[in-house]
């Protein structure tokens, strides 16, 4: 089965502050199966964060990104990188199946197959709306 998957890019690099006119949305065509054999797993995003430091990584060049080791400038035209919820649709990996909820990077869009390198499934006994997972609380959830 395949789907349209609507996703957020940055036009070019931002100068200053983001303004909507820096930012453009795009629809790709994405399988919703996982190749056999693979330990991928097919996300549908529920939330995602909007942080003010993505900004640094929306420009040309900042300070961030040479002292943060994980930071990274966004290339423009391909997915912004993010702090979100998700729930698993396909699974090929042992420790997720179809329905869980998972928290890690994602990306601003609809639907994303990755690897399950930094995603984590929440604690089901805190009874705390999933967005919280996005904010400073996230440090106290997990």
């Amino acid at each position: 089965m395949e789907v349209s998957s609507r996703y957020i890019t940055i036009k070019t690099h931002v100068q200053g502050s983001a303004y909507e006119s820096d930012f453009e949305l795009k629809v790709a065509s994405l399988g919703l199966s996982a190749e056999p054999g693979s330990d991928d797993i097919i996300l549908r995003n529920l939330f995602v964060s909007i942080d003010p430091a993505q900004i640094n990584s929306m420009k040309s060049y900042s300070s961030s990104q040479k002292s943060v080791k994980t930071e990274s400038g966004i290339i423009p035209g391909q997915h912004i990188q993010a702090l979100g919820v998700a729930k698993v649709l396909v699974s090929r990996h042992p420790e997720f199946v179809k329905d869980d909820l998972v928290v890690g990077f994602i990306h601003w869009g609809d639907y994303r197959v990755q690897k399950v390198e930094m995603l984590r499934k929440p604690d089901p006994t805190i009874e705390f709306p999933l967005s919280y997972h996005l904010g400073v609380l996230r440090y106290f959830l997990s």
